[in-house]
């Protein structure tokens, strides 16, 4: 016979699935995680680079009971995002940027928390006891849980990984007070596969599920606020937002048929010079619904000028010249003489040329570099 927790968690499972979430597992709260002495290894180690939340709420992240007081059960849901074909272009040539495909479309944190909430009230009704919404919104070991309830298993691209989904979904979670059966691990199934380790462009994995922040570029183009360092400027290649790399070469993620094209394609690859000129307001008619809202204005800009400093196409200079006259923010300005240094043609050299008298700090340290031949 069946027990209470075990036929609870079916009704759960189907509500899930009903509500149009993919996957979903069921991990015992355990104090502390299994890989607690990791997590707190990594942060030790300056892994978070300049994340300083992640180790202010270190005692709740490992556990959850402060999260959510007597917590017996996470229950955590994936929803699947399949990118579709990129639209074919030269982004050098055509001055485009990469966005990473989770943040096609609406922002995901307000798109399934509202499931998430009807899943919880679900829980409670059927239930009874308390519970608690998560959506990368907190501080909860999201993957960690997610491993421990048999959703997938953790590959060496730190992302949870699935047989059937690869690892383009996204994750979500509900803290119960009711004790209900888990779900076991999966095995790992990396097997001897280096791909995501060998093709990081900027080498932020290593071996042993480690991810150092400080040289990934979802990192700098999302998270970091003010400069980023002139070294790692090359290494964002053309993404303004995120990167997909380590997903895009791994073999689980390659078995997967991707989706039709459909316009919206078009939202993974925008035009740089438009990014460089919103205002703040057209950056939020623009993206207040988007994932890339959490860069703000100032952030995307600042990565639309890297970028179009690494097309080094001089039909990128007018538009980079015009933000150095008129962009308000000295951040953006820093890295729009950066990004003209890196064309260095005439055209660019000039437009240095003439910001140079009126500019100061940051801005003036820059275009000295770039009129220097050191950027």
């Amino acid at each position: 016979m069946a027990s209470r927790g075990g036929a609870l968690k079916q009704i759960i499972r189907d509500a899930a699935l009903r509500l149009g979430f993919d996957l979903c597992a069921f991990a015992p709260v355990v104090v502390p995680p299994p890989h607690a002495a990791f997590v707190q290894q990594w942060l030790a180690d300056g892994n978070a680079a300049g994340m300083p939340y992640i180790q202010r709420h270190i005692k709740r992240r490992l556990d959850p009971q402060r999260v959510l007081y007597h917590a017996r059960t996470i229950i955590s849901v994936a929803s699947r995002y399949r990118p579709p074909p990129l639209p074919p272009i030269d982004w050098q040539a055509q001055l485009r940027g990469r966005v990473a495909a989770y943040a096609l479309g609406a922002d995901y944190h307000l798109t399934m928390g509202a499931r998430l909430g009807e899943l919880a009230r679900t829980v409670e009704d059927i239930g009874g006891g308390r519970t608690r919404v998560y959506v990368d919104t907190g501080a909860i070991l999201e993957r960690e849980w997610a491993a421990a309830g048999g959703l997938g298993w953790f590959g060496k691209n730190t992302n949870i990984l699935h047989t059937g989904e690869g690892s383009w979904f996204l994750l979500g979670e509900v803290l119960t007070t009711l004790e209900l059966d888990p779900d076991a691990p999966w095995p790992d199934h990396c097997g001897t596969c280096t791909r995501c380790l060998d093709l990081c462009p900027t080498g932020a994995l290593s071996p042993g599920y480690r991810l150092d922040a400080r040289r990934c570029i979802s990192y700098w183009t999302i998270e970091h606020r003010g400069s980023i360092p002139r070294e790692m400027r090359p290494q964002l290649g053309n993404w303004v937002f995120g990167c997909d790399i380590c997903q895009e070469v791994c073999p689980w993620n390659e078995k997967l048929a991707r989706r039709e094209s459909t316009p919206e394609a078009d939202q993974l690859v925008p035009y740089l010079p438009d990014l460089l000129q919103l205002d703040e307001a057209g950056f939020a008619a623009r993206y207040q619904t988007s994932a890339l809202f959490r860069t703000r204005r100032e952030g995307l800009a600042r990565n639309a000028a890297v970028v179009l400093g690494n097309t080094r196409n001089p039909a990128a200079v007018a538009h980079l010249a015009q933000a150095l006259r008129a962009e308000p923010s000295p951040v953006v300005r820093a890295h729009v003489a950066w990004a003209l240094g890196q064309i260095g043609d005439a055209a660019a050299r000039r437009a240095l040329d003439l910001a140079r008298a009126h500019a100061q700090g940051e801005v003036a340290r820059e275009i000295d570099a770039a009129l220097s031949g050191a950027a």
